[in-house]
């Protein structure tokens, strides 16, 4: 299209073409004119585009099967349809190409979707394992699987999905695994996320959080509570709430990480121990406490605005019970909201499910989830159909035959459909060069420092890329890195300490001096740098008389120049 053909369109025809693109090539067209740019960042254009492009519902019933893709498809694609039909993703492993963990020649097939937060999905990836590979990595333990379970991150609308590392101690059981991502609130876009599992150390007050934070690029453990004692958790699945992790046992009730604000991010950073807080399931229920596989019987899990808690009972009048969580950031205390008697129940499963063709009979129906809108609509399903059923007016709204699988969950679909954060890839090639740093591959660890500062600029990144710098003599280049991370961060210690070590061998033993100075404001106790300052002072004083000295080389010994956790 001519730019005097492109003049002459409305502003209204430009915008029924763009609601017609798909999301990732949209993203793009912000870059092929300012005209494009501010339609598409128009605020009213952002939910007419979803409204239009993807459905007319906020919302899908998502299979937690993803299914192959054929081998000319895309990397993700999602077939969406409106409730109760089930939605499913379709998964292609042979287009991972953005991916900078998986091996591609590993991959088998996709298993299981776990867990949803702002339009992005976790979900599990069979892959082929080597067990005599394995052995050689890690001398002190050997198993003879030949199979193992990755996690992914997926974005099923931008086609992007990128698997995490694995943790150094595998994940204990993949329904431990909670899962949040946060939107930005500046671009309205997601811009990290984490994922947690709990795991209690029975028999004790303690447990820990396995956590995988994208800004970071790998795992960090924390210690944690553990309020049951010798009580055996066990693990019926996570699910995020208002911002806050929880973690289900459907015998015994809910573990929640209680954080400040919720932010769970910094939490991690700290050196702080994780407080948790258990709130047991309601009283009423039918089932004593420490009564195994309810999962046909009970769901628990946020919609409508509320934590909701529900039961099937299979004898005596009343068969369905609801409860809500009220008070959920003090103590937790269930208030119940509807009892269901068995004659509406066979009614509506017998007579509205068989006229609208569900065939559901006269079989209990199994609770799925709540509404993630209305707090007063539920959906279940009976072996054969999904539907919705009115907990107030207690009448059935929608039936959909379906086949069967083990699960489905609610899927928010997003206000925009953002990517995957670059941090995260920018973490990945952080790490992958702190690991070349530890093995003395310098150039590597350039090389992985640089392709980070591309994605994502750092502090701590130029902070390692200077210290490798250090590492082969190229001095000019350790003194930018060490400016550049300094203008991020002026408190930075370390790299006050590197640009005195390259200004040194670049002659300029003044500016060496200063940067010292500098870092003992910091640390005015650090012995090593006391010393560097008194070498430095002394080389001041030779100046004159042409005097060197080759006191670097120690120092660079001397310093820590580990750059993991950097």
């Amino acid at each position: 299209m001519t730019s005097s053909l492109f003049n002459l369109l409305s502003d209204e025809l430009i915008t029924e073409i763009l609601i017609r693109i798909p999301s990732k090539p949209l993203c793009r067209f912000k870059s092929v004119s300012k005209r494009f740019n501010f339609i598409i960042s128009d605020p009213h254009f952002l939910p007419f585009y979803v409204s239009r492009a993807i459905s007319s519902s906020s919302w899908v019933i998502l299979d937690r099967i993803p299914q192959l893709a054929p081998e000319s498809a895309h990397p993700t694609q999602f077939q969406i349809v409106d409730p109760p039909k089930i939605s499913i993703s379709f998964i292609n492993p042979n287009k991972l190409a953005s991916d900078p963990v998986t091996d591609l020649t590993r991959v088998k097939l996709p298993t299981a979707v776990l867990q949803s937060s702002n339009g992005l999905i976790l979900f599990t990836l069979l892959v082929n394992r080597d067990p005599h590979k394995e052995h050689e990595k890690d001398p002190t333990s050997f198993s003879w699987r030949f199979e193992e379970e990755m996690l992914y991150v997926v974005n099923p609308f931008t086609s992007e999905w990128v698997g995490l590392p694995k943790p150094k101690r595998s994940i204990n059981d993949r329904q431990h695994v909670g899962f949040t991502a946060r939107v930005d609130p500046e671009t309205g876009v997601v811009g990290r996320f984490m994922v947690v599992e709990y795991r209690p150390v029975i028999g004790s007050s303690y447990g820990t959080l396995l956590c995988f934070v994208s800004d970071m690029g790998k795992w960090v453990e924390k210690t944690a509570n553990y309020m049951l004692g010798s009580y055996f958790w066990r693990a019926d699945g996570a699910f995020e709430f208002d911002g806050k992790l929880f973690w289900v046992d459907l015998s015994a009730g809910l573990i929640t990480w209680d954080v400040k604000d919720n932010d769970y991010f910094k939490c991690v950073e700290s050196n702080d121990m994780a407080v948790c807080r258990f709130i047991p399931v309601p009283k009423g229920r039918m089932k004593p406490f420490n009564t195994p596989g309810l999962e046909d019987e009970r769901w628990v899990g946020g919609g409508g605005g509320f934590v909701q808690f529900m039961e099937v009972f299979k004898k005596g009048h009343c068969v369905l019970k609801v409860w809500r969580l009220k008070n959920c950031e003090v103590g937790g205390e269930w208030s119940l909201m509807y009892k269901v008697s068995r004659e509406n129940v066979e009614r509506f499963l017998t007579c509205e499910s068989g006229r609208r063709g569900g065939g559901g009979g006269r079989k209990m129906p199994k609770p799925c989830f709540v509404h993630p809108f209305e707090a007063d609509v539920g959906y279940f399903e009976t072996g054969d159909c999904i539907f919705s059923f009115n907990l107030r007016t207690q009448k059935l709204e929608n039936v959909d035959v379906f086949t069967p699988h083990e699960y489905v969950l609610p899927f928010v679909l997003p206000r925009w459909p953002s990517p995957i954060p670059k941090r995260l890839y920018a973490a990945y090639a952080k790490e992958e060069g702190n690991e070349c740093f530890k093995n003395q591959n310098f150039a590597k660890a350039i090389e992985c420092y640089s392709k980070s500062i591309d994605l994502s600029p750092n502090t701590a990144t130029f902070a390692n890329r200077a210290m490798a710098y250090l590492k082969v003599d190229k001095y000019q280049e350790a003194e930018n890195d060490c400016t550049e991370s300094l203008r991020l961060d002026t408190n930075y210690f370390k790299v006050y300490w590197r640009r005195a070590l390259a200004r040194r061998e670049l002659g300029n033993v003044k500016g060496a001096l200063e940067d010292v100075e500098l870092g003992l404001k910091l640390e005015p106790k650090n012995e090593e740098v006391q010393k560097l300052r008194a070498e430095l002072k002394s080389m001041l004083e030779k100046v004159s008389s042409g005097g060197s000295d080759s006191g670097t080389e120690g120092a660079l010994r001397s310093m820590d120049v580990n750059a993991e956790g950097n």
